[in-house]
C-alpha cells in the first residue's frame, strides 16, 4: 500500500509526529497526530481507487458540483439570512465562525473565514478548468458556477485565499504553455499589491491591513523562537497552542501561520525534511506529467500552488477539508506520473513490485 513517496511520507510525519508527542507529553498532539494517519488513509484510498484522468476528472467535479451548496450558504450568511447565534447543528455543518466572529466576513460551511476562502479559491481554479474543457450550455453552466465562487471568495475577505488563488491562476498558466499571461498576472499581482500597501483603504479590509501584518510577524517571530528552543524534535502538533504562554498574550493560536514554519516549529528539523522531501518528489512528478502533456497538469498543480501559496500566510491543511484535497490532488498527481514513467516508485518498493510480476508470470 505505500507505492508513493506521499504514502511513506504520511506514514513516516504520523511515527514521527507520534513520538514526538510522546517525549513532549502532549497528549492533545496525539490525537492530532491521528489526523495525519487519516490523511495516509486518503493517500491509499485514491491511490488505489483513482487510477485514471476520467476517474480523477470525475470526482473533482463531483466536489466543484457539491460545493456549490456551500457557496449558497456563503451568500444567504451575507444577506444575514444566517447569523451567529450558538447551535450545535451550526458547529455541526460550519455555518458559525469559530473564535472571534467577525459579521463583515463569511465562513460558508468552513467555520472559518480563511479555511473557506482556501477551498472558494480552489472551487475557482476547477470551475475554470471544466469552462475550458466544454462549450455550448455546459460552458454558461461552469462559468456562472465559477462566478459565484468568486464571489464568495471576495466575501470570505480572505487575503491568503486569494494570494494562493493569484499564484493557482499563475501555475495554471504555466503549465498550460502561456508564459506570457504567466508574467502578466504577476506584473498585476505586485502593482495590485504595492497600491494596498500604499492606500489600503481601496481595499477590503484595508483598514486592519497593517495590523495584520504586524499580528502576523509577531506570530512568527515567537515561533522562531519556540523552534529555536527544540530544533529537531519539535514541540508537537499542539505544541502551539499548549506552549502560549512563550508566544501569545491575546489568544490561543494553533499554528504560526506559515506552513513551513509551522511544521518546523511542531515536528522539528526532522518533520520538516520529511515534508520538504515529499513537496520536492512532488515537483518532479509534476514536470513529468508536463512532459507527457498530461491534460490534468495545470489543474491539479494549480491545486498544489494555490494551497502552497496561501500557506505562506497560514496552515489552511491542517484543516479535514483543505487538508484533504491537498492530500488526494497530490496523490492523483503522483499516480499519473508513475503510469508514464514508473521507475519513480521508489527502489525497494519497485524491487518488491517486479518480484510480485514473477511470482504471477511463473504461476
Amino acid at each position: 500500500m505505500l507505492r508513493n513517496v506521499w504514502t511513506i511520507g504520511l506514514f513516516l510525519l504520523f511515527i514521527w509526529s507520534s513520538f514526538v508527542s510522546l517525549i513532549n507529553s502532549q497528549i492533545l498532539s496525539l490525537f492530532a497526530s491521528l489526523g495525519i494517519l487519516a490523511f495516509l488513509i486518503v493517500s491509499i484510498y485514491v491511490q488505489e481507487n483513482y487510477r485514471t484522468e476520467e476517474m480523477m476528472m470525475k470526482v473533482l467535479h463531483s466536489i466543484f458540483i457539491i460545493s456549490i451548496g456551500s457557496a449558497f450558504i456563503g451568500v444567504l450568511e451575507a444577506l444575514k439570512v444566517i447569523n451567529y447565534d450558538p447551535a450545535w447543528w451550526k458547529f455541526l455543518f460550519g455555518t458559525r465562525q469559530l473564535g472571534s466572529i467577525d459579521v463583515k466576513r463569511i465562513s460558508g460551511t468552513f467555520n472559518n473565514p480563511n479555511l473557506a476562502g482556501t477551498w472558494y479559491a480552489i472551487m475557482t481554479l476547477i470551475g475554470f478548468y471544466f469552462f475550458n474543457k466544454n462549450e455550448g450550455r455546459k460552458k454558461w453552466f461552469y462559468a456562472i458556477a465559477t462566478l459565484l465562487y468568486l464571489i464568495v471568495l471576495f466575501w470570505t475577505g480572505s487575503r491568503g485565499g486569494t494570494i494562493g488563488l493569484i499564484i493557482g491562476f499563475a501555475t495554471y498558466f504555466y503549465f498550460l504553455g502561456h508564459k506570457k499571461k504567466v508574467i502578466t498576472i504577476l506584473v498585476l499581482f505586485l502593482s495590485g499589491t504595492i497600491l494596498m500597501l500604499h492606500h489600503p483603504q481601496w481595499f477590503p479590509r484595508g483598514n486592519s491591513l497593517f495590523a495584520t501584518i504586524d499580528g502576523r510577524v509577531s506570530i512568527w517571530e515567537n515561533a522562531v523562537y519556540l523552534f529555536v528552543i527544540k530544533p529537531v524534535t519539535g514541540w508537537g502538533l499542539m505544541g502551539i497552542y499548549t506552549s502560549n504562554n512563550y508566544v501569545f498574550n491575546k489568544y490561543h493560536a494553533f499554528h504560526a501561520h506559515n506552513i513551513p514554519l509551522t511544521i518546523a516549529t511542531t515536528l522539528g528539523l526532522i518533520g520538516l525534511a520529511i515534508f520538504i522531501w515529499m513537496i520536492w518528489e512532488l515537483f518532479k512528478e509534476i514536470k513529468v506529467l508536463y512532459r507527457f502533456k498530461n491534460q490534468l497538469t495545470p489543474l491539479l498543480a494549480a491545486i498544489q500552488a494555490a494551497i502552497l501559496g496561501q500557506g505562506l500566510f497560514d496552515f489552511t491543511i491542517m484543516s479535514p477539508q483543505v487538508g484533504i484535497l491537498f492530500v488526494a490532488s497530490a496523490t492523483m498527481i503522483e499516480t499519473l506520473a508513475y503510469s508514464y514513467q514508473p521507475s519513480l516508485v521508489p527502489y525497494y518498493f519497485a524491487i518488491r513490485l517486479k518480484q510480485k510480476k514473477q511470482q504471477k508470470s511463473i504461476v
